[in-house]
């Protein structure tokens, strides 16, 4: 796994930073009961 700063983001392309959020969103994903949403939200 490599690591990347905030601001080496930004050099990344379009595609590689959509498949940087999907990639994180997986790991918020499985573990869904640790995000916790109010009916506001």
């Amino acid at each position: 796994m490599k690591t990347l700063s905030v601001t080496d983001t930004f050099d990344l392309s379009i595609p590689e930073r959509i498949q940087l959020v999907e990639d994180i969103w997986d790991t918020i994903a499985v573990e869904p009961d640790s995000v916790k949403l109010t009916e506001g939200e």
